[in-house]
């Protein structure tokens, strides 16, 4: 089984450089960089388009779905790490929404401990193992894309490589060190002796 995590095109949100809502749209740009990974899919043999039911990732989807001729799926599971409804429409470099950031990347670890309604990573970390545990079940031997946001697909890569060792600080590093690009695509392999690989991460030639 491969896997194609594909990160969703550049949002509006993107754009202005705040922290996103759920229904943030697709830009001008965005809906390019759609097409264009879809162009760049359809000479791969794929079964099936799983999506986040994000707006941004929907539309992603739709466009790479109608190229391909592939349907698509939308999958809860697949949705991006829940940030804080606080910070939402903000500003990324607003010092007051720094502030709010680091107690929540302080109290990330601890499962009784939040700054207000975001997610946890142990409620993450329970959703990347449901994503994996479907995939393999149903999907083994099938070419599976994966429309999806930079943090989750971070999450998803670093569950594949460290399995039941995975901490918060792991993917906490991770995720501020490995760096994502609109449409980037990284595949990941499924192996027979159970062990997933990485064969690319963020690959974004076609851009």
């Amino acid at each position: 089984m491969k896997v194609y995590l594909v990160r969703h095109g550049e949002s509006v949100g993107n754009k202005a450089s705040v922290h996103q809502t759920s229904e943030m749209e697709l830009s001008a740009s965005g809906r390019v960089q759609a097409h264009l990974i879809a162009k760049r899919l359809k000479n791969i043999q794929l079964d099936l388009i799983y999506s986040s039911p994000l707006l941004r990732t929907r539309q992603t989807s739709e466009i790479i779905s109608e190229t391909l001729g592939i349907p698509v799926e939308y999958w809860d599971n697949l949705a991006e790490l829940k940030t804080p409804s606080e910070i939402h429409n903000k500003h990324i470099n607003d010092p007051e929404i720094a502030k709010i950031k680091e107690l929540v990347k302080e109290n990330f670890a601890n499962e009784g401990s939040r700054y207000s309604d975001e997610e946890t990573f142990l409620e993450l970390n329970g959703r990347v193992e449901k994503v994996l545990t479907h995939l393999i079940h149903e999907h083994q031997k099938q070419n599976i894309v994966c429309v999806s946001h930079a943090s989750m697909i971070k999450a998803i890569i670093s569950k594949m490589t460290f399995g039941e060792r995975l901490t918060a600080q792991i993917f906490t590093d991770i995720r501020y060190h490995f760096w994502s690009t609109n449409t980037g695509i990284s595949v990941c392999e499924y192996r027979n002796d159970g062990i997933w690989g990485i064969t690319s991460w963020n690959d974004a030639s076609h851009l």
